[in-house]
């Protein structure tokens, strides 16, 4: 099988194949399709690797909660009616391994073991969002896990009959203001938290310890100008794969720059570069509002900082939502800045936040 990208694949599928089938089904069936959700895929960075597990011929098809008792029906129909293959790659899929992944199995014929998901709209974005999109609190955004909001986001919608796929991802585009505000705090607030270490790790010749911090700093940098692009973070796996479609290949080679040098002081300077760069970047970010900085010493030690605490200040001070404005800084964002897959789709903040 020669590879084709899951989302080009796929919209075909739904078009000549999927499509039609439904319509045999029940011409009067209201519906939506498309691909969201996991896999690399979804995102547009599927390659032939990709097809090894959970790849080919797929997607979600969304009911209203009238026709949810429908669900198992629409199953077993494309069981019986869809092709075994489709444009030389299987429709047909193995059974769930150990590591609860599926992979294109040869068909034999008899039924399709198909991987087209069916959900009622309702139930399938509840139980992500836990309530309406369109009813989410500051608080409530900051409990979703970054990772499950690029998924929704990302993809491809091949049909809305329904009416409310596209609307449901359009309003969870991005975050509100107030929420992108408490998010770029948050990693200053981190920034804050350390950048006087790089230059005591200079000062002591500790070149794994400030490559250790300068790698820390320049991925804090890297997911404030997500920020700044309104652009969900992709977990570790598509990281830097994500940076790139923000289009900024300045900053990129700047921080290259940074985990690329192996002399001390130039590390330290180079990562104050990064600093006004990213900062620069963030101040032509829509409803942010400007800080000027410079680079200094840290108070009485000759360490190149940015004095991130008073950024902090400035965009907390500018959260309208008090409660918002209130919040224990730490703790937003905490999916992302764990770095673990872990904790990638985890509900670490709504656990706490909803206690």
């Amino acid at each position: 099988m020669n590879f084709l990208p899951g989302l080009e694949l796929n919209e075909r599928y739904y078009a000549e194949i999927v499509g039609p089938l439904l319509k045999q089904y029940d011409a009067s069936l209201k519906y939506s399709a498309g691909l969201i959700g996991y896999g690399s895929d979804v995102l547009g960075y599927d390659n032939a690797t990709s097809m090894d597990h959970n790849w080919g011929p797929r997607m979600q098809i969304f009911v209203s909660q009238t026709d949810a008792g429908r669900i198992e029906a629409v199953k077993a129909f494309l069981r019986a009616h869809l092709p075994g293959e489709f444009m030389g790659f299987s429709t047909h899929f193995s059974e769930k391994g150990p590591d609860g992944t599926q992979h294109m199995q040869a068909y034999a014929g008899g039924e399709v073991n198909h991987l087209i998901e069916v959900y009622e709209i309702d139930r399938y974005f509840d139980e992500i969002l836990h309530k309406e999109a369109s009813q989410l609190t500051n608080l409530d955004w900051l409990c979703i896990p970054e990772q499950k909001l690029v998924e929704v986001t990302r993809g491809r919608v091949f049909y809305d009959g329904l009416g409310r796929l596209n609307e449901i991802r359009a309003a969870l585009r991005y975050y509100p203001i107030d929420v992108k505000l408490a998010k770029l705090a948050a990693y200053w607030n981190c920034v804050d938290n350390e950048e006087a270490f790089v230059g005591r790790a200079v000062e002591f010749g500790d070149l794994v310890g400030l490559k250790l911090l300068a790698a820390r700093m320049v991925n804090l940098m890297l997911k404030v100008c997500f920020v700044a692009k309104e652009t969900y973070v992709p977990y570790s796996k598509w990281f830097s794969r994500g940076f790139d479609d923000l289009g900024l290949p300045e900053i990129k080679a700047q921080a290259l720059g940074v985990l690329t040098e192996n002399a001390p002081a130039a590390i330290e300077s180079k990562l104050a570069g990064l600093y006004l760069a990213v900062l620069a970047l963030q101040n032509a970010s829509a409803g942010v509002p400007i800080v000027e900085c410079e680079i200094s010493d840290y108070y009485n030690r000759p360490y190149k900082v940015i004095k991130a605490g008073g950024i902090v200040d400035v965009l907390r001070n500018a959260i309208s939502d008090e409660q918002l404005k209130a919040i224990d800084l730490t703790l937003v964002g905490l999916d992302n800045k764990l770095d673990s897959s872990d904790f990638t789709n985890a509900d670490v903040l709504g656990k706490i936040l909803r206690k």
